[in-house]
């Protein structure tokens, strides 16, 4: 339910990214990420039915308590990043690795949980999240450059990365490396 949640999202801010003046859309989501913080820090303290609904249907075991809503709120500030980052081919292109790529990989992960060491997530998620990564972005830039993003942006959510005791969020990740990759790559190839 969650990556499907993850999806839909991430749709609705690419399709609002399309649609929306960047100046708004980037007001929009910054306007989001807050209320979600909000909402985070309402849900410690009280119940919120709605808050609450979501967060013990969706929100990991290990977050609904410390941390309601991590999701949600790194979700939003890596789309936020890359569209306040990035040319907006490139925010968008990375956001829909984060929303596509990253979501396949995890359900892909669940039907064949095979466990790596404790550095890598299981290939076969990260190999379909890649495919998936690379057709996503493929919509807003050229296939070389879909190629060396998803490629990027995978590798990223498929490795943990430590931040002190506890992993880094994928959803703040997966956008900033891919769209560094596309940033960097536009200065070397022109394609």
């Amino acid at each position: 339910m969650r990556q499907i949640l993850h999806m839909l999202i991430g749709t609705i801010i690419i399709i609002g990214l399309l649609l929306v003046p960047r100046p708004l859309s980037i007001i929009l989501l910054f306007i989001i990420f807050l209320v979600s913080v909000l909402f985070s820090i309402l849900a410690r303290k009280n119940k919120v039915s709605i808050v609450d609904f979501f967060i013990k249907n969706i929100e990991r075991k290990n977050d609904e308590i410390s941390f309601p809503g991590k999701g949600f709120i790194f979700f939003f500030a890596g789309c936020l990043l890359a569209v306040k980052l990035f040319p907006l081919d490139i925010a968008l292109a990375s956001i829909a690795i984060l929303t596509f790529g990253d979501s396949i990989a995890n359900m892909t992960r669940k039907v064949y949980p095979i466990k790596n060491n404790g550095i890598f997530k299981n290939f076969a998620g990260s190999f379909v999240g890649l495919v998936v990564s690379f057709f996503a972005a493929l919509i807003f830039v050229s296939p070389i450059y879909a190629g060396i993003a998803a490629i990027i942006g995978m590798l990223a959510e498929s490795v943990y990365i430590r931040l002190g005791q506890s992993n880094a969020d994928d959803n703040i990740i997966v956008p900033l490396a891919a769209g560094t990759a596309l940033y960097v790559l536009r200065f070397l190839i022109k394609v």
